[in-house]
């Protein structure tokens, strides 16, 4: 069973909505929907809050037995044209914290992304090896 099948049929047997579930998890019913729908997974910390809002530990929640078969290029080549939240390793890219950044390209190696920085734009190409996380953001027309 994969993870996203283990949420439904905890929440259903619940009997929550996806909407209910995601007010008492602290995040949106898209995010639900989308764990739910195997598109993307809970976080180390989101599992965490699930496992002890259903009261199971995270191994029963994550079934050890889930495998999970993606590779790094797959998921960078749908990041490209992505609005993003950066976190990294260097400090040598404080300028790109907290702002919203749109993903030009990638491969298994580099991410080339553009920000905005007052009234100009900054392209920046960056080693794969220091981004430690990317949060996709929603626009308002995503909404």
């Amino acid at each position: 069973m994969t993870l996203g099948n283990k949420i439904v049929e905890l929440r259903k047997k619940r009997n929550l909505t996806q909407e209910q579930l995601s007010e008492k998890l602290g995040i949106t019913r898209q995010t639900l929907s989308n764990w739910e729908k195997g598109i993307t997974n809970p976080d180390i910390i989101q599992a965490k809050n699930i496992s002890s809002f259903f009261k199971i530990t995270l191994d029963d929640l994550t079934d050890n037995k889930l495998e999970i078969n993606c590779s790094k290029k797959n998921i960078l080549c749908n990041l490209v044209n992505k609005n993003c939240n950066l976190d990294m390793l260097s400090d040598d890219y404080n300028e790109v914290f907290g702002k919203v950044c749109t993903i030009l390209e990638a491969n298994d190696e580099f991410v080339k992304f553009s920000f905005k920085d007052k009234n100009k734009v900054i392209e920046k190409l960056v080693d794969i090896n220091l981004i430690t996380s990317f949060r996709i953001v929603e626009s308002e027309n995503d909404k």
